[in-house]
């Protein structure tokens, strides 16, 4: 039954095909004239002042710290995630959610409706949430999967890939990590490669606030009013920070920009980095005025994922990139899955949140991208990004053709392309 709506899924994909990439080749991402920050507040970017996060590398201590953030709320709690579900070893942070409710605190949870779906190794743990409302936890699901749905294929294909946090108009978290085994309780050590950004910020904390609401509200039957949610007065930040979501152009227009006007260097976790002809041009011109842009990028070895990013790997090292695989340490050892999504431009700007570098997350997902304007922050990522590195492989051209001749599969390309 699963792989017969993903089939669906991908044909329904294949038939509402479009571009959402011109940023990459054109218009105001293009202009010496502006900023970077003139060109990312064009896209619609929310400028926002933020002070220094907690980053979080590891499933098991983001799950320790969001789950005593929830016990500790007062007023209310905010939660978004792509895939989410329960399992044993997440169950003492899902009783605190239900706790919350029930000691009053106004609880509101989406999760996508492709959930139920998930093939990571969540699938052979999981229980699905709807559990919570049991206990008075308001959970939707965003456009779960239907017969009724192919009426309106556009509903089927776009996806809530966000994951954030808000609680009590202060805390505010976004990230890579989705709430389900193999982001939080797989155990130390076996927990996907991940991060989560933590920010004890009332002014980002009222910019996700928006962000949720509106997508609630887009929805649900049950309305939410942004003054549903009081944010505490004054602010502690000292970086700016520019927070982006779904839009025209806004996150391809975002990855443009940053990449046009990059300096010398681009360092990238991308994962899935199925690219168009816009966004390999945009590569190339940087590459050939002189930027080193580096990706950091893993082989997903399950089914049908190596064969597709086999296929594609010759045409991403032709852009001028350096292509690495992080899937061994340095002992030759399997790492878990580099599902971790960075940026780090010029030693200074640096990008987190939900948002992959690929076609899909462009114009067919719901995301949260922070472009955080931070030297110290990129410093410390730039020092995490040589521990990833370690046992890492770099492809040749000749080796990454050898491998797409052998093994690449056209067919999980396209539902990459349009589905990864």
């Amino acid at each position: 039954m699963k792989k017969l709506l993903l089939s669906v899924l991908v044909l329904i994909m294949l038939s509402s095909c479009a571009s959402f990439t011109d940023a990459y080749v054109s218009g105001v991402s293009q202009d010496s004239s502006l900023s970077l920050e003139e060109k990312l507040v064009h896209y619609g970017a929310e400028h926002v002042r933020v002070p220094y996060p907690e980053a979080y590398f590891d499933g098991t201590a983001w799950l320790e710290r969001i789950t005593k953030l929830i016990e500790d709320a007062d007023d209310y709690i905010l939660i978004s995630t792509f895939l989410g579900s329960s399992c044993d070893s997440l169950e003492g942070m899902y009783e605190a959610i239900m706790e919350a409710a029930e000691r009053g605190v106004d609880v509101y949870f989406i999760i996508d409706g492709i959930s139920s779906y998930d093939m990571t190794e969540t699938r052979n743990h999981m229980t699905q949430l709807y559990f919570l409302r049991d206990r008075g936890v308001h959970l939707i699901e965003y456009a779960p999967l239907s017969a009724t749905r192919l009426l309106n294929p556009s509903t089927l294909v776009i996806r809530d890939h966000r994951k954030l946090f808000v609680i009590d108009g202060r805390m505010a978290a976004i990230g890579g990590m989705n709430m389900n085994y193999i982001s939080m309780g797989a155990g130390e050590g076996k927990t996907q490669r991940d991060s989560m950004y933590l920010f004890d910020s009332p002014e980002l904390a009222g910019a996700l606030i928006k962000e949720f609401v509106d997508i609630w509200n887009s929805t649900s039957v049950e309305e939410l009013e942004y003054e549903d949610f009081p944010v505490e007065k004054g602010g502690n930040g000292i970086y700016d920070a520019y927070l982006l979501n779904m839009g025209e152009d806004s996150i391809a227009g975002m990855y443009a920009s940053l990449i046009t006007s990059a300096e010398h260097s681009v360092l990238m976790f991308p994962y899935l980095p199925v690219l168009d002809k816009n966004m390999k041009e945009c590569i190339r011109n940087a590459t050939s005025r002189g930027v080193d842009f580096t990706m950091v990028m893993p082989i997903d070895l399950r089914g049908y994922a190596a064969g597709g990013v086999y296929y594609f790997l010759p045409d991403l090292i032709a852009t001028g990139a350096s292509v690495w695989c992080s899937v061994e340490d340095e002992e030759g050892n399997a790492l878990p899955l580099l599902h971790e999504k960075l940026v780090v431009v010029d030693d200074r700007y640096v990008v987190i949140g939900s948002s992959n570098f690929n076609y899909r997350s462009m114009g067919l997902s719901h995301e949260l991208a922070l472009v955080m304007d931070s030297p110290e922050l990129a410093a410390v990522l730039k020092e995490h990004s040589k521990e990833i590195m370690k046992g890492a492989h770099l492809f040749t051209l000749e080796e990454a053709e050898m491998l797409k001749k052998e093994d690449g599969n056209f067919i999980s390309y396209i539902f990459m392309y349009y589905g990864g």
